[in-house]
């Protein structure tokens, strides 16, 4: 076999095993990136599940200060809380609440999104692995048929040379 054809056969070889290393890299950081957008993720949700509490709390204090501001002043102008102060403040009570909720709901759905987002960051990272896995198989294959090639060139070549009689 020639030293050409050895070379070529080794090269090919070395080749492979340095695609199919990068190719396992590659899968593993974006597993690696997956998990770590993943993770932001949730905690992102969890922030915004924190302060959305935080503005609940503060928004219910406010409300309790309102509703005590209009029956001080109720009770100063001397009006009872019956009839129509009444319902002024039990609808006030209500709109408060109203807005507590929608804090809530916002907050919810928005973490909610990014938890989504958080399993479909590892998806996509199941997904590449998987991706990069097969493209491994197929690097491999492409690698021993061109190595075969290779070898089987070099061995005709081989055989096609003529050798020299005996003496």
């Amino acid at each position: 076999m020639s030293f050409v054809a050895i070379a070529t056969t080794v090269a090919t070889v070395a080749s492979t095993y340095m695609s199919v290393q990068g190719q396992r890299s590659a899968a593993k950081a974006a597993e690696m990136s997956a998990e770590w957008n993943a993770d932001q993720a949730r905690k992102q949700a969890s922030y915004e599940e924190s302060v959305a509490q935080k503005n609940m709390r503060r928004e219910r204090e406010n409300n309790r200060r309102e509703l005590a501001r209009m029956r001080a002043l109720g009770a100063r102008s001397g009006l009872a809380e019956t009839g129509v102060v009444s319902d002024n403040l039990i609808e006030a009570s209500e709109r408060h609440q109203t807005e507590i909720d929608d804090i809530w709901e916002k907050a919810s759905t928005q973490a909610k999104q990014l938890r989504g987002q958080a399993q479909m960051s590892l998806w996509e990272g199941e997904q590449a692995q998987t991706a990069s896995k097969y493209a491994i198989y197929g690097t491999i294959a492409q690698g021993a048929g061109s190595a075969a090639s290779s070898g089987a060139k070099a061995y005709s070549n081989y055989k096609a040379t003529p050798t020299p009689p005996v003496r």
